[in-house]
């Protein structure tokens, strides 16, 4: 029992990924020992490399979220201002301006005679004043009316539910590509019986190489496997896949044109290739 435990906790590592690879990657049933070591190879260099673009993703989308939430930040605060200064009175607002004059001319006398001459400079060159907008004049152009409503304008709240797994839905696509053309066909996500009939299917081979390239972009190991699953399920359905070319930007005067495929976990069908094809002959014949 302890020894059954054991390989299954080996088989279902997912560290590190070219071990991962080796492990799970299917074996033809003839192959010429030069070309399987080939194959395996050049699918391991490929999914290395699927998962430094994976990472690539998943550090876009934490920065863009960061950002979402430093711009909502940003305009609670500037709205809290603007409430707070839209209920000065007139006296409140021009003790406010006099102590914003003198912090600034506070602020000058402190500078060398080089710092102050490079401030001027830059406040003729910008055409404003040599000063602070007074707080009046914030609220009499709406300034941080403005200020506050472009920062929501970049925050959109995010959708409810849990977060779309855009990385990951990418990941599987590409991966499910990867497989068909390393003679991978068909990309199962469970190991026997029906698919589509399991409740709780034991992941395949196909599943766990795609959570091991997960996790060597990032994901978490304990969230990978059901991650996988779930991004390799939709899948079974056909979609649209396009690539180009290699050497088609290297002409920057040709409009690159990619080759077209329909994928789904059973297949991969290419619709259109790159190229002009066989040209029909126009030599005349002798009548």
């Amino acid at each position: 029992m302890t020894s059954s435990k054991a390989t299954a906790q080996t088989t279902l590592a997912l560290t590190p990924l070219d071990r991962v690879i080796d492990r799970h990657f299917p074996r033809l049933s003839n192959p010429e020992r030069h070309d399987e070591a080939a194959r395996r190879r050049s699918f391991t260099e490929a999914a290395i490399a699927l998962a430094k673009h994976y990472a690539s993703l998943r550090q876009q989308a934490r920065d863009a979220e960061s950002s979402r939430k430093r711009y909502e930040a940003i305009a609670l605060a500037v709205q809290q201002l603007r409430f707070a200064m839209e209920g000065l009175s007139q006296s409140e607002l021009s003790k406010l301006e006099a102590e914003q004059s003198a912090a600034h001319q506070a602020y000058v006398g402190a500078l060398d005679e080089y710092q102050t001459c490079n401030l001027g400079t830059c406040h003729e060159q910008s055409d404003e004043p040599f000063g602070p907008r007074p707080a009046g004049r914030i609220l009499e152009r709406q300034d941080l009316r403005w200020l506050e409503q472009g920062a929501k304008r970049l925050c959109a709240p995010r959708r409810r539910g849990r977060p779309e797994n855009v990385a990951e839905r990418w990941a599987a696509r590409q991966f499910v590509v990867l497989c068909h053309k390393h003679g991978w066909t068909p990309v199962r996500v469970a190991h026997s019986g029906s698919e589509t009939q399991q409740a709780d299917p034991q992941p395949s081979d196909a599943v766990i190489c795609l959570a091991a390239i997960l996790v060597a972009g990032g994901e978490h190991e304990v969230r990978a496997k059901s991650t996988a699953l779930s991004a390799l399920k939709p899948l079974r359905d056909k979609y649209p896949h396009l690539e180009w070319p290699e050497d088609s930007f290297d002409h920057p005067y040709l409009a690159p044109e990619p080759n077209e495929y329909t994928v789904s976990l059973k297949e991969l069908t290419a619709d259109h290739h790159h190229g002009i094809g066989q040209l029909p002959d126009f030599t005349p014949t002798n009548e």
